[in-house]
């Protein structure tokens, strides 16, 4: 992999952030694997003409600005870049990075996994580790099989997921979990994760234990970015070992839901070369979720989830998506999947 200066990144940004090129979002339908069901999609990309609105918005959310089906303005195929989100969330969740990369010249996509999206985000069907990937899979098919398909550059495909979404690119890539550990570590831990998902362990049974340690790589992705990945305590020390698909790890440094001291120092040193390492100081695990509006912890407090929207150290949220954002690019760029996107 190329490195890439910090001082060439800032004035990447710099560039950027002086373009008025809109982004553009389209919604889809992705046909489940049994194809008797579908899920939701949202791609957005740079565009060209058309209304801007808002999208996103809520009583936590202020959203943000693109147009709807605008016209694609791409020179050439461009790079494909495959958002997971997280236990509970949402394509929408994944947003305030997708609308980042897209004006950096990427088309994003990201999914609400039926699984694991919305609703109670720590019911059972989360523990299912392997449906989001093959969701990932099937959104790749669908849109190398469309009227996209011209737009898409097929070397230059990647994935960045936060918490069960970085677990979902880390299979991808190639890591496997040994997932009969979780249960073990939680009996030595006492974190979020392990409180969330206790209560489940007594329905684990080989069967289930095949499904979620099967291999799910997708040789099409180039390469990976793990924002507080779930579950990295159970990834087997042989994949991390040899995993060939560069990857990167972002952990916060005050995750109170998957603590980098337990969950991800203990296997640093089984990292492969391919894989880098970059932890955010003051970053917990919710601050990798978009911005919050005014009032919004008021709004939280009415069902005492305040925590999604309170930072804990003293750098703000905009300031750990911006370090959060640097770090993406630039191994980004380091793993020629933007190459020629910043142009």
């Amino acid at each position: 992999m190329r490195f890439i200066p910090f001082s060439l990144i800032a004035i990447l940004f710099a560039g950027c952030a002086l373009t008025e090129q809109p982004i553009g979002v389209t919604d889809f339908a992705v046909r489940a694997k049994d194809g008797s069901s579908e899920f939701s999609a949202r791609l957005w990309y740079p565009g060209s003409g058309g209304q801007e609105q808002t999208f996103g918005a809520s009583r936590i959310r202020p959203g943000y600005v693109a147009v709807l089906d605008a016209k694609v303005a791409l020179q050439a195929p461009a790079p494909l870049i495959v958002l997971a989100h997280g236990s509970g969330g949402s394509a929408e969740s994944m947003a305030w990075l997708a609308t980042e990369l897209a004006g950096m010249g990427a088309l994003v996509v990201a999914a609400d996994h039926p699984d694991s999206s919305g609703g109670d985000p720590q019911r059972a069907s989360i523990l299912e580790v392997w449906t989001q990937p093959e969701d990932v899979r099937r959104l790749i098919d669908q849109l190398l099989a469309s009227e996209w398909r011209s737009s898409i550059d097929k070397r230059r495909i990647a994935t960045v997921g936060f918490s069960l979404g970085g677990t979902t690119v880390m299979l991808l890539a190639g890591a496997r979990l040994q997932f009969e550990r979780f249960p073990a570590f939680c009996a030595k831990h006492d974190d979020g994760s392990c409180r969330a998902f206790q209560q489940y362990f007594a329905t684990f049974d080989n069967r289930f234990f095949m499904r979620a340690n099967s291999r799910l790589v997708d040789g099409r992705v180039r390469a990976a970015v793990a924002i507080a990945p779930g579950f990295i305590e159970s990834v087997s020390a042989e994949s991390l070992q040899s995993l060939s698909t560069p990857m990167l790890l972002i952990v916060g440094e005050k995750d109170q839901q998957l603590p980098p001291q337990t969950h991800v120092e203990p296997i640093r040193h089984l990292l492969s070369p391919n894989i880098g390492y970059t932890e955010i100081t003051d970053a917990q695990h919710f601050s990798f979720l978009p911005i919050c509006g005014e009032g919004a912890i008021a709004v939280l407090a009415e069902t005492n989830e305040e925590f999604v929207c309170e930072e804990v150290g003293v750098k703000s949220r905009a300031e750990i998506h911006a370090e959060t954002l640097r770090a993406i690019v630039s191994f980004l760029m380091s793993a020629d999947i933007l190459v020629g996107s910043l142009d």
